[in-house]
């Protein structure tokens, strides 16, 4: 799902095959936003570039030979082990520090996202979507008539019903689907 999905004719139509096909079982319908699989290759991208960066990186620059006279000449032997421990600390929330907050801004955008389907689902309207061709309006209405008896039956199925599933499933679900990010 995509903001723009709602708003496109053929889309709708879509939505009504399937729940015409599925004889009105519309919990099978899952609207997942497009986005959430890039941030999950995202998240995983991230994870493994932090993970190679703190094997590598972290233990090359805490115990090179510069840091180790550095450490021997200025502190105290009893805080070594603290010492290196909050070094390696430090380059570690270093590290997630600006993706954190790209996750917060995607997250937040997220949050809309779902505010804004569950408005088009509620106040879902035939004639406000969009069609290029006028004869497809007219073919897809017909089958609204021949499924549901009638443009504004299905209308209603779609703010009530529709509308309705698709916020408990946002409800159980949470804000981002567990599985997909226990993948990323």
């Amino acid at each position: 799902w995509q903001p723009e999905y709602f708003t496109r004719l053929w889309c709708v139509y879509e939505l009504a095959a399937f729940h015409y096909i599925n004889l009105g079982v519309s919990g099978l319908v899952d609207l997942l936003p497009l986005k959430l699989p890039v941030l999950a290759l995202s998240l995983f991208c991230f994870h493994f570039a932090a993970t190679a960066a703190t094997v590598v990186l972290g233990p090359t620059l805490a115990f090179s030979e510069m840091h180790a006279t550095w450490i021997l000449e200025n502190v105290p032997v009893v805080l070594h082990v603290p010492w290196m421990f909050m070094i390696l600390s430090m380059f570690f929330v270093a590290l997630y520090t600006i993706p954190g907050f790209i996750l917060w801004k995607f997250c937040q955008s997220h949050m809309e996202d779902r505010k804004v389907l569950l408005k088009q689902l509620r106040e879902f309207r035939m004639d406000l979507a969009e069609c290029q061709v006028e004869s497809d309006r007219e073919f897809i209405e017909s089958k609204l008539t021949t499924w549901f008896g009638g443009v504004e039956e299905f209308e209603l199925i779609i703010r009530n019903k529709i509308a309705e599933l698709v916020a408990q499933r946002m409800k159980d679900r949470g804000p981002i689907p567990w599985t997909l990010m226990f993948t990323g």
